[in-house]
């Protein structure tokens, strides 16, 4: 019985010894090295959910109640791409409690890594190189919170030379991080985890801090010195939510931690919370902000909504390129024309199309366009290149109202910070009316559209615009088409550019514009323009039946003084055509911002609160052309040469200059004769003193009162010989400021004329047929008629204006104000020589200048000369008050 128990006793000592020996080849021999190697990986392969780990060098264990594992040359292959490493470790180490594993459980502690690199790589497809395949059930290597708070409690994680390299083949975005000492650890399962580090991205040195306790919020702060990155933020049930800021000191940091070449300083800040779960991803209560240094600013508020839904984003963007206190003064010419804000919203209606908003504000005019539809500008496929650009490889811009957009440009840009290397198309789509008057006809239709596109191509230096092609469509009241390049459209320089117009009707285009109608006929008109370096040349032509009329001008803007030469010339043009141009001139003269405000206004009973702007052209302070011309500062000296001028009552020719030099601006002589009327005008401006005002002198003559009253189709007969001389100023904005602020005097006179008795009958003055004349007829004759007038701000007024037919002299005095369109005038009739007998119909004229009331009452007593003459000369001047020629 003892032998057999001490065989018993032997053998399981034997078997006791054996299985120490065979645990110890197995954890220590180097001969099960390899055995070792593939059961740790394995094992580690279970841990990581799948992801295949390969150990190419020897692991070591050290025996004991807790086991030490070493590893050397650990591999993790991308199993998207084979041919890529996904982690390379020189050397890990670990501790397992060895009952644990005895259990089946495996827990690994203390664990360090030393050594180690790791590549994240993103294909052209998307694919990356941690990409898993799948394998097991779709839960398989899925991480929540309560493990990572297991694997975390009570353990320390340790990394120290570890580099991270992440490059994205889609988007060129190279980042490589570089960590010296990193350490992620908890003391116990009640202490919250602890995150400490020191290390590089991209050359930017950085610290790392956070702490992650189990049931506060966790804080993770990354300090570049002038770059700070601060998360705050919850870990519940698989659900992520965290508030992220990025407080940029200054801006060429950043751009080296981006590799990117720093082309910009200035700072920054960034603010969101990102929520992330079984829901989506979500991106709210965003806050960004950059102030460069030079001046422009930018600042995008709202919230971005569940990432991949474009309808649920609502965004405002603005873009500053002036600062508050140094912004660009109100642009009156268009080469002071910039470009000072955009600001674009982007209203979410989830499951429908975004409302949108976008304004573009110059020191010029304001575009405001809102409504539903695509965002103002869309950007795709951003990017950084090879050289360090940041590139924008689809950019959309939309302006104009979304319903249809005035311009559509779809382009790249190669370097977004410096705006350089922009290449695109745009595609035009513009209402004619609104090239017109902005403000008046942006919705009318009946002009049709200017259709078409050009090509962009360069920088903010110089961005050209070739292949220019557009023309008008869907109208038949005129044809245009405009074809050309600019080379440098930012300084419109470089420029060669041809238009043609064709007018089939005049009258017909001016009523579409609600303008009075000028029965022209056809009407065209060719103009090119090109310009070399600082050298400009324009040519213009306008055909009207058989008139032509010749515009061409020179300009080298390298001149100090900006010389200017140009002639108007026409070989032959008919005196109805010549008449028709200015008359259309006046009509468009019409179309600018001052006349409409100016016939927007009331009577005196209307407020003085301006309108309300409308439409998505607003607050336009530009000058009309020829008024920006006006102010602009060159030496203009332009030669009017109208050789040949026909007309019924015979030829003649036209030949005068205008000029504009330093502080003046001149027109004429004018001087013109034809059909026995003649005028002789000339026209100044004081460009310093007074740039707003216009003076005009001369004298006229010889024209058939008549003829005029026919041809501004007045219906009542009257006839005579005008004369007048002139020397008057006023506002040149428009017509009707001109007569509004007019200051001056003239002399207005008329002779051999007569008017219509029914216009006697009228004004009350032909009850009694011997007030004018003795025999009453259809019309009465007017021997002579003068009027002396006196203007001030637009109110004339006189004294002594006299009409005298053949037996009576009526003196009128009073005023007109042309301004408010009222009159308060008075009239003495009397019998010619006898100024002193007593009026027997004194009249009056009072009210509106459109309908005045008309009175008619007994006459005053006899009135007397102060110095006492009463004796009338022997020889009585015509159309001189009979009472102040008394002797």
């Amino acid at each position: 019985m003892r032998l057999w128990l001490k065989r018993i006793l032997i053998s399981a000592l034997c078997l006791l010894m054996g299985s120490i020996v065979l645990v110890w080849l197995l954890l220590s021999s180097s001969i099960l090295a390899s055995a070792r190697g593939h059961l740790t990986a394995r094992m580690l392969t279970n841990v990581l959910g799948g992801q295949i780990v390969e150990i190419q060098g020897g692991v070591a264990i050290d025996l004991g109640p807790v086991l030490h594992v070493r590893a050397e040359d650990v591999v993790l292959p991308s199993q998207a791409m084979p041919q890529e490493t996904l982690a390379s470790i020189g050397q890990l180490d670990f501790d397992v409690d060895l009952m644990d594993l005895l259990k089946g459980h495996l827990d690994l502690l203390d664990l360090s890594v030393d050594q180690s690199e790791i590549s994240l790589i993103v294909a052209d497809d998307g694919t990356s190189s941690w990409h898993r395949t799948k394998q097991g059930s779709s839960d398989q290597g899925k991480t929540t919170t309560a493990d990572l708070a297991n694997i975390l409690a009570g353990h320390r994680f340790g990394f120290t030379n570890t580099g991270v390299t992440y490059l994205d083949a889609r988007n060129g975005l190279d980042l490589s991080l570089e960590l010296a000492t990193t350490a992620l650890s908890q003391e116990s399962r009640t202490a919250p985890v602890v995150l400490s580090g020191q290390g590089a991205l991209n050359g930017e040195a950085f610290t790392l801090n956070g702490t992650f306790p189990k049931s506060d919020p966790y804080k993770l702060s990354m300090d570049f010195g002038q770059i700070n990155v601060a998360v705050e933020g919850t870990l519940e049930a698989g659900d992520v939510t965290a508030g992220v800021t990025l407080d940029v000191v200054e801006l060429g940091q950043l751009l080296d931690v981006l590799k990117l070449n720093k082309t910009v300083s200035g700072k920054g800040y960034v603010s969101a919370t990102l929520k992330a779960g079984s829901e989506g991803t979500f991106i709210t209560d965003l806050n960004v902000s950059a102030e460069l240094d030079t001046g422009q600013s930018v600042e995008v508020t709202g919230d971005m909504g569940k990432l991949g839904d474009p309808t649920d984003m609502s965004i405002d963007t603005r873009i500053e390129l002036y600062p508050d206190d140094n912004r660009p003064a109100a642009a009156l010419q268009r080469r002071d024309l910039k470009l000072v804000a955009v600001d674009m919203k982007l209203m979410a209606n989830p499951g429908g199309i975004p409302q949108r908003a976008m304004v573009i504000e110059t020191n010029g005019f304001t575009l405001d366009t809102e409504g539903e539809g695509p965002p103002p500008i869309s950007v795709a496929e951003i990017s950084r290149t090879p050289d360090g650009l940041l590139r924008l490889g689809a950019v959309v811009l939309r302006i104009g109202p979304p319903e249809k957009h005035f311009l559509v440009l779809e382009a790249s840009v190669e370097d977004v910070l410096q705006l350089d290397g922009v290449n695109g198309h745009a595609t035009v789509d513009l209402p004619a009316a609104s090239l017109l008057a902005p403000e008046k006809f942006q919705t009318s239709a009946a002009l049709g559209s200017i259709t078409g596109g050009f090509t962009v191509k360069g920088n903010l230096e110089a961005l050209g615009i070739n292949d220019l092609d557009v023309a008008s469509s869907e109208t038949d009241l005129w044809h245009l088409k405009v074809d050309g390049s600019v080379k440098n459209a930012l300084k419109f320089a470089d420029i060669e550019l041809n238009i043609a117009a064709d007018v089939p009707s005049g009258a017909a285009l001016l009523s579409a514009l609600d303008l009075e109608p000028i029965d022209t006929g056809e009407v065209k008109l060719t103009t090119s323009i090109q310009s070399q370096g600082t050298s400009w040349q324009a040519k213009a032509n306008i055909g009207v039946d058989t008139s032509s009329l010749g515009i061409h001008a020179d300009l080298d803007l390298d001149d100090p003084e900006s010389v200017v030469r140009g002639a108007i010339e026409s070989d032959v043009i008919r005196v109805n055509h010549l008449r028709d141009i200015a008359a259309v001139a006046i009509q468009f003269g019409k179309l600018n911002k001052t006349e409409q405000a100016a016939e927007a206004q009331s009577e005196e009973e209307q407020s003085n609160d301006p309108p309300t702007p409308t439409g998505p052209i607003r607050n336009v302070t530009l000058q009309p052309l020829g008024q920006a011309i006006l102010l602009s500062g060159m030496d203009m000296e332009v030669g009017i040469d109208l050789r040949k001028i026909e007309g019924d009552k015979g030829t003649t020719s036209l030949k005068s200059n205008f000029e504009l030099k330093g502080d003046t601006a001149r027109l004429g002589p004018v001087e013109f004769e034809y059909g026995g009327g003649f005028f002789n005008v000339s026209a100044e401006m004081d460009l310093e003193k007074n740039p707003d005002t216009i003076s005009i002198s001369g004298a006229t003559g010889g024209w058939d009162f008549g003829k005029i009253m026919h041809a501004i189709k007045f219906k009542k007969g009257a006839s005579g010989i005008l004369n007048a001389n002139f020397d008057v100023s006023g506002s040149h904005a428009t017509v009707k400021d001109f007569v509004g602020t007019m200051n001056g005097s003239a002399l207005v006179s008329m002779r051999n004329g007569t008017i219509d008795t029914q216009l006697l009958d009228l004004a009350g003055l032909g009850i009694l047929p011997w007030l004018f004349t003795k025999d009453r007829g259809p019309t009465a004759p007017i021997i002579c008629a003068r009027m002396p007038l006196h203007v001030s701000n637009g109110q004339v007024s006189t004294k002594e204006t006299v009409v005298e037919t053949d037996h009576v002299q009526v003196v009128v005095y009073g005023h007109v104000d042309l301004k408010g369109k009222t009159l308060d005038i008075h009239g003495q009739p009397r019998r010619i020589g006898k100024p002193l007998s007593r009026s027997p119909w004194p009249f009056s004229l009072a009210g509106a200048l459109a309908k005045p009331k008309v009175k008619v009452k007994d006459g005053p007593k006899r009135v007397r000369r102060k110095d006492g003459a009463s004796t009338m000369p022997d020889k009585r001047k015509l159309c001189v008050p009979d009472i102040l020629q008394l002797q």
